[in-house]
This record gives C-alpha cells, structure tokens and sequence, in this order.
C-alpha cells in the first residue's frame, strides 16, 4: 500500500523548555521520515532554557510563540488551525521517532474510511500502549525498532482510546468534531476525552502494534509529580462529569480474564458474555484475538452501555434482574470483580449456569477477604473501605477460597480450577505472613499472599471429569477425593451409571476392580440405586469374580434380600474367612426367619 505518497502529515509538538528532548525528538524525524510528506509544528508555551532561540533559527519548522503557558490542549488547537496536512499528528517533544515508523501507520489510517486514528506502542506509556523492550542504549533501541517496524495488518488492534504521546487523526475527522476540549487544560485526559469523540462520532481507533516510538516519559510533570497527581485526579473528575463514566476504570481491558480462556484459531466462531462489561475494552480485546466471536455484554452504567454497544449486543440492566438469553448459549461468561458486589450471588450464578454452552465455562476473577492487609487491618480493629480494591464500598459481599469452592459447587460447577493473583510483599510484609502462617497450616500461606483469585468454572464436561477420576481411583492417586466427587457428580445428575460404565470401559485396564471399588463407595454414599447396575456391568466382564460376588452379596444381605444374597456368596470358588462369616450370618436370618413363620 502507497498512501503515504498521497498524504501530508501535519506533526504538532508542543514545547515547554526541555530543549535536549525537542532537539532528540526533530532530529530523528528529519532522519526517519520522507521529505515532501510531512510538516512540522512547534508551539511554544513560553520556554525559557534556549528553546525559543534553537526554534527561531529552524527554517523547516513553522513556530507558534506563546507569551504565556496556555496549557497542552490549547497549544495543540493552536498547531492544528494552521496545519496544511491531510492528517495531523500530535506528538509528545519527548519522542525519538524510528526508522519505518510512519508509513505503516498511514497505511493503517487509510485501510478504511471507519477509521479515525492510529497510534503506535512504545516503551512508556500508560494505558494498554506499552511494551516490553530489551534495550539499554539509542542504538540498541534503533536497532529494535528496525525489527520491529514493518507493514503487517495482522497487528492493528482496535481500541477505545489512544494515548497522546503519539497519535495520528484525520484532518477529515477533525473537522467533523472539533478541536481539543480546553477544559484538561493544562493537559491529562484531553486524549481520551478525544478518543471518545471519535467513536461517538462513528470512527473506530486502531492501534498499530507493528509500528514502535521511544518515549522518554512524562517530562512536562516529572519534576512535581504530586502536582501531577492532583492534575490528573481533577481532569478524571471533569471526564466523569463530560461523559458519565471513569476513563481508567470504565475502558479496562481484563487480559487476566482473557488469559483463562480455552485456545481457539482466529476463526474460531465463539459466544462470550461479559457481565459488567463497562465500555467493552475486554470484549473488543476477545475480537482482535478472534475474529468471528459473537460479543455481548451486561453494563448497568447507560452512558458506558453506549458505548460498548458500538460493537457488542449490550443489555442495559442489573445482571440480578431477569436476563432473556437462549438456555445453551455462552462459551464464556465473564465476571471480573462483579460476585462481591452482589446482593444475591448465588442466585446469579445460577441464573448465569443456564445460558452456558454444555461445555462452555465461567470465567472470574474475586478479591481475597484473607490478604495480609485485610488481617492486619482487622486485627488492628479497622475494616475501613477505599474506593477500590478488597474493601472498596461497592463490595456487598466478601470471600475466602473455600467460600468461593463452596458458592461455585452449590450452583452445581463440578470441575473449578483458580489461581492466585498476588502483589509485592514488603519484608514487614513478608514477617506478618510468616506470623499468620503459624497459626494455621503454613502450606495454605498462599491464602495470604493471595490478593485476587481467578476462577475457571464448568458444570458439564462429567464425560471428561469422569474419565480423570476413574483414572485416579484405578491408579491409587487422591482416591478418595476422586471417589467423593464421583458420587457428587451422580447426586447432581450431571452423570448416571450409564455415563460411568461407558467411561469404564473406554479407557480403564483394571475395568473390573474399580467398578467394585465404585459400587462399595455408593452404598457408603446411600447411592444404592447406582450400585447394582455397576456389579452387573462387572459380572458381564467375568461373572465368577470374587470381588463381583462378595459385594453383590453383601448389599443384598444389607436391604434384606438374604436368599439372593446366599446364592452369589455360594458361587465364590475359594471363599475366605469373610465370605464364610458372611454366609453363616445370611443363614442364621434364613433360619430365623423360617422359624417365626
């Protein structure tokens, strides 16, 4: 593809002192970047470390002088109501742009008129635009990059919204919804605010992750950062107020979520529901991965169900309200941070388990009531709610792992599988966890280090559980456990004794040993009508087995049936002391019985 031939790209850069960045950040645009299709523009918000000098004796820059500060937004309204080019660029003065890096972000603009913006990834940015790199020095990086920079569609992701470090709009665009918001003036948000305008206005956002700039950071607030921090909490405000929803919070993209999902090709046709979905940012994430998955989400929030309702099937409601979806129907369900904030857990669960595929599967993520700072605060005699995390006052509800085991299997999930999402221990920390381990069993010392467990629940795959249990029962390995959850499976009905004796003889040497082995468990479970289907199965195999017989016999004796029960014990060959106790017990009843009559 040639668009860059037939485009002109207006690059504005904002400058507020920091001379050795904006000299960095030129240089390699002049060396990277083919003559005739760009132009460069530099407004200076009032510099006074030889900034305004340096700019003043550039012939192939054309400079704004700003007399006072006027902030990032309006410097780069400033920029772009002189711009010439098709496209307009805004770029951070703290970027070392690399070989190749524009035409295949041109190339990514034009490949549809949806398209609004692009931008690339780099090595410092928050947001979803970060990536991890190997260099330590500006030829290694250079070196880098040429690897890394080339013409590949199959990296173009789409996004909510793009970072402002680098970021490439039509002119078109532009002129259709207007100039940076003043507002985030003197900067922070204005880019997100402007990715939202985008997609309201109908434009999709890519992000071109075969395209990769150095950024040195956040240079125009590294040197007061609590000032920063202020700035941002303020501008996070005013995006709330503008458009009803957290920027950060609302546009998350779960990849924890995401990584406990099956392996699928690109093609694969898939069904994923995402239960308090927000903006999307996860669901349109499982669409760059997969092509042809089918998106659908629940959000309570109207103005994020709006947005997110751009390229999902998105209900506007509570998820503990009535939900109209098809029985079978889901692969996936997700629920990032949504069981703790529930009236009613169970019974959405239950709800949700009805949607759900025959082999589909529950996809969450709830934080850990047993973290060492929850204990530590308690202990302390506090249980003070935040705005987010373990205690954040939207949580109803609060969880161990064995409440979480007992919530899912209640619901009727046979087959949960979790994980420990943990963060940093400090060595004060470190000592608490050693000191709470040693009050209870030190192998469950994870429970504490644990600050976030991710849950993988199916409740209909009994075919390959079955299969997985019997093979432990058969080999030795967390036999009675396996046997426990056998028993469950045929108490729910998720399996009957038909399902169990197809798995038997599917893929079990010891065929005959553990359908025994399985019919003693069920009389101890008071399964007895699962038990004589079993033994029969296992007289087919070998009708004079001592096992078969004995235990035929045994449960006959116990419901009474002592005639019956004589008959198998008498066919045992070579009887032991038991069998032999046995029958002289089954006839003394005989005999009593005859004797009242």
């Amino acid at each position: 593809m040639v668009v860059e031939k037939f485009t002109k790209t207006s690059i504005v850069i904002l400058t507020y002192n920091k001379l050795e960045y904006t000299q960095a950040c030129i240089e390699s645009i002049r060396k990277f970047t083919q003559r005739g299709n760009f132009e460069i523009i530099i407004v200076d918000n009032n510099s006074t470390d030889g900034t305004r000098e340096w700019l003043a004796e550039q012939t192939d820059i054309l400079t704004i002088f700003n007399s006072e500060n006027v902030g990032f937004p309006k410097g780069c309204n400033q920029g772009i109501e002189v711009a010439s080019g098709d496209n307009i660029m805004l770029l951070n003065n703290d970027i070392i742009v690399t070989e190749n890096w524009l035409p295949p972000m041109i190339e990514a603009l034009y490949s549809s008129d949806k398209i609004g913006a692009v931008g690339p990834v780099t090595n410092s940015a928050y947001g979803y635009q970060e990536i991890p790199v190997s260099y330590n020095n500006l030829d290694e990086m250079l070196q880098f990059a040429r690897n890394h920079n080339r013409h590949d569609s199959r990296q173009w992701e789409r996004r909510l919204k793009l970072i402002g470090f680098c970021m490439i709009i039509k002119k078109d665009a532009i002129d259709r919804i207007g100039l940076l918001d003043e507002i985030f003036s003197p900067g922070m948000c204005e880019d997100s605010d402007y990715s939202f305008r985008l997609l309201e206005a109908g434009y999709e956002l890519l992000l071109c992750k075969n395209v990769f700039i150095h950024h040195f950071g956040n240079t125009s607030f590294g040197e007061m950062p609590e000032g920063a921090k202020n700035l941002l909490a303020s501008n996070r405000q005013k995006f709330l107020t503008k458009w009803g929803f957290h920027t950060a919070t609302s546009t998350e993209i779960r990849h924890e979520l995401i990584a406990l999902m099956d392996k699928h090709l690109i093609n694969d046709p898939i069904r994923v529901l995402d239960v308090g979905c927000a903006c999307g940012g996860t669901l349109l994430e499982v669409s760059n991965r997969y092509k042809n998955a089918e998106l659908y989400g629940i959000e309570k929030n109207c103005y994020a169900a709006a947005v997110a309702a751009r390229f999902a099937k998105i209900e506007n409601t509570d998820v503990e309200e009535e939900l109209e979806y098809p029985s079978d129907f889901f692969d996936y369900i997700f629920l990032g941070n949504i069981l703790e904030q529930l009236r009613e857990p169970e019974t959405v669960l239950r709800r949700l388990k009805r949607f759900l595929k025959q082999d589909g599967k529950v996809l969450a993520v709830i934080p850990n009531a047993m973290h060492h700072t929850v204990l530590r605060g308690l202990i302390n005699g506090r249980w003070t709610y935040t705005e987010s995390g373990i205690l954040s006052k939207h949580n109803l509800r609060f969880f161990t792992l064995e409440e979480l085991m007992k919530l899912f299997g209640a619901v009727g999930f046979n087959n949960i599988k979790y994980g420990s999402i943990t963060t940093s221990l400090s060595e004060t920390d470190k000592r608490w966890v050693e000191q709470l381990s040693a009050l209870v069993d030190s192998q469950n010392d994870y429970q504490f280090k644990t600050y976030q467990y991710t849950l993988v629940a199916s409740h209909t795959q009994p075919n390959c559980i079955i299969d997985e249990l019997l093979v432990n029962v058969e080999q030795g390995k967390t036999k009675e456990t396996s046997l426990k959850e056998i028993a469950n499976l045929v108490r729910q009905g998720l399996i009957d004794t038909e399902g169990i004796i197809k798995a038997v003889n599917r893929g079990l040497k010891q065929k005959q040993y553990v359908l025994n082995v399985l019919a003693n468990n069920f009389f101890a479970e008071s399964l007895f009508e699962s038990i004589i289907p079993l033994l029969n199965e296992s007289l087919l195999i070998n009708p004079e087995d001592t096992d078969t017989l004995f235990n035929y016999g045994f449960i006959l004796y116990k419901i009474g049936a002592y005639e019956k029960a004589l008959g198998f014990l008498e066919l045992i060959k070579m009887k032991d002391a038991e069998t032999i106790g046995l029958i002289i017990n089954i006839t003394r009843e005989i005999n009593s019985y005859h004797n009242q009559s």
